[in-house]
């Protein structure tokens, strides 16, 4: 409640924002969504990124904010402190990643600086997440996982705060805020079913696969969510490595060295 009023304070009193006097006219409310759809439509680079995220927060989402809470309970006999360290450990790590970006140098290849981070993040969090047997091993998979976002986040806005030009940056945000955050809901929905019916099940079953896969990730209840966190950790690093080698994001690291990019004004 008290950082609720101190930002609204702040924005109430001291951030002022200029009127665009010039606006163009729009047929109809959509017209701006389509203008943004159009602009990505011309930046592939771009577009592929907001893509590459959109599938990044689907993998997210089936496990760290649905399946972690019941997996921890399940595999520590509903130990509520274990669960509250592992917490707590995730969120020391987002806030010491957000720290170190905030001091350090700017990134001259942001394409990799990007999409390195969230594939770490995938490596080593939720690999650590699925082999992990105690509150230790889930507690450094916990940093290992948020450390490193606030790195692939601030890369991210800078590629498309100097790429996209201040005019356009409105229509196009909305449509990138649309596309990424529509994979969210589907992930969490999913996430559920998935542990319930299939993984947790697939488990405790006498398949041959699942009995090589326990001496991976163990047995009992959770091991099923530990498998997915397994999965998701291998598709995750899959897809930010791949797109570190897509041509068309590659090109925006080139306009960035060649100093192509757009540059925002003040009122961006």
């Amino acid at each position: 409640m008290a950082s609720f009023a101190f930002a609204f304070c702040v924005l109430l009193f001291f951030i002022t924002i200029p009127e665009q006097f010039k606006k163009e006219a729009r047929n109809s409310p959509f017209a701006g969504i389509a203008e943004g759809f159009a602009f990505l439509k011309k930046e592939k680079g771009i577009l592929y990124i907001i893509l590459t995220m959109a599938l990044i927060n689907f993998f997210s989402r089936l496990t760290y904010e649905n399946i972690l809470s019941p997996m921890i309970l399940a595999r520590s006999l509903g130990d509520s402190i274990a669960l509250g360290t592992v917490n707590a450990c995730m969120g020391i790590g987002g806030i010491v990643g957000g720290i170190i970006v905030s001091f350090k140098k700017e990134d001259r290849h942001k394409v990799v600086a990007l999409f390195l981070p969230a594939a770490l993040s995938f490596l080593l969090g939720d690999l650590m997440m699925a082999f992990g047997k105690n509150v230790f091993w889930w507690s450094l998979a916990a940093v290992a996982a948020s450390l490193p976002i606030p790195f692939s986040m601030a890369n991210q806005h800078t590629i498309l705060y100097r790429r996209i030009p201040t005019t356009m940056q409105g229509r196009v945000f909305a449509v990138k805020n649309a596309i990424q955050c529509s994979t969210i809901p589907i992930g969490i929905i999913l996430g559920g079913y998935l542990a319930d019916y299939v993984f947790e099940p697939f488990m405790n079953s006498a398949n041959k696969l699942a009995e090589t896969l326990k001496m991976i990730v163990g047995a009992g209840a959770g091991s099923g969510m530990a498998t997915m966190f397994l999965c998701t950790g291998i598709c995750g690093f899959a897809v930010s490595m791949a797109s570190c080698f897509n041509r068309e994001i590659r090109k925006l690291s080139e306009l960035d060295s060649c100093g192509g990019f757009h540059t925002p004004t003040l009122a961006s």
